[in-house]
């Protein structure tokens, strides 16, 4: 299977840009190595929908709280994508450890 780009980022001059990414269906997802499927068929919605309400929750972790700052929120849904990724290779790895481990032959 050829490698490609999953997205692409268009900047504008004015600042701006905007994004093209290529849609899989669940079929053609699942024919991927795991390690290569979009973060939607590695994890459940709700493990990536608790990672980005905790990385937000951690933000306020301050005393005092932050007031006039300027939150990051691309270094913040870096942060958080970085760690769906993290997860979903641990999972994986787990399950191959498993399947390897009913599998063996003595």
């Amino acid at each position: 299977m050829k490698e490609e780009k999953s997205y692409q980022v268009t900047k504008l001059t004015d600042g701006s840009a905007f994004c093209v990414s290529t849609v899989l269906s669940e079929e053609e997802a699942m024919q991927l190595p795991p390690e290569k499927r979009p973060i939607r068929f590695r994890i459940s919605s709700e493990m990536y929908q608790a990672v980005f309400e905790s990385i937000g929750a951690a933000s306020m972790c301050w005393t005092p709280r932050p007031g006039k700052q300027v939150f990051n929120t691309e270094e913040a849904a870096d942060i958080a994508i970085k760690l769906c990724f993290k997860i979903a290779e641990e999972l994986e790895q787990k399950k191959m450890k498993v399947f390897e481990t009913k599998h063996d032959v003595f």
